[in-house]
């Protein structure tokens, strides 16, 4: 945090603090998905080498490829929408850090280009800036409750999967 922005009593800190652990969850979350999604895929290359070893005339094997190829593509669908949900919610931090980027833009201008104080000649502009704020914060929440949305529906699936 600069002095400028303290003296004007806009410390942005605690903002950039939780978009800072935001990211960090979510650079941990990506972590163990690219984990998930690197064992689906050795577990399919497995199968596909099982295939071509084995002849197709049997029927039991075959069978038991069907089942293992349905659980892998289950699993699948699961790691995209894990990363879907991963992905909207990055968006959504995004978003947050270029609002707390601006606000820090506004306060580093010197004292001559900082925004008026608010009058009522200004205070419609202030209450647009003020709304237009507000709605890009909550567009930020709507993507990361939708990002919350994709990871439960994908972990009742999961849940729902015969094993």
């Amino acid at each position: 945090m600069n002095g400028k922005e303290q003296k004007n009593g806009k410390d942005l800190g605690p903002e950039q603090s939780l978009v800072d652990v935001e990211q960090v969850l979510a650079d941990r979350g990506q972590l163990l998905g690219d984990r998930d999604q690197a064992q689906v895929d050795l577990e399919q290359a497995e199968l596909d080498a099982e295939r071509r070893n084995y002849g197709s005339d049997e029927l039991s094997i075959g069978s038991r490829f069907d089942d293992r190829q349905a659980r892998l593509d289950r699993s699948q669908a699961t790691e995209d929408a894990q990363q879907e949900a991963l992905d909207h919610s990055q968006v959504g931090r995004d978003t947050h850090q270029e609002a707390i980027d601006e606000q820090r833009a506004v306060n580093a201008l010197p004292a001559s280009l900082q925004p008026e104080p608010k009058t009522s000649n200004n205070q419609k502009q202030a209450a647009q800036d003020r709304a237009s704020a507000t709605r890009a914060r909550a567009e930020a929440s709507l993507l990361r409750a939708r990002s919350a949305l994709i990871r439960a529906e994908a972990a009742e699936k999961r849940l729902r999967q015969p094993e």
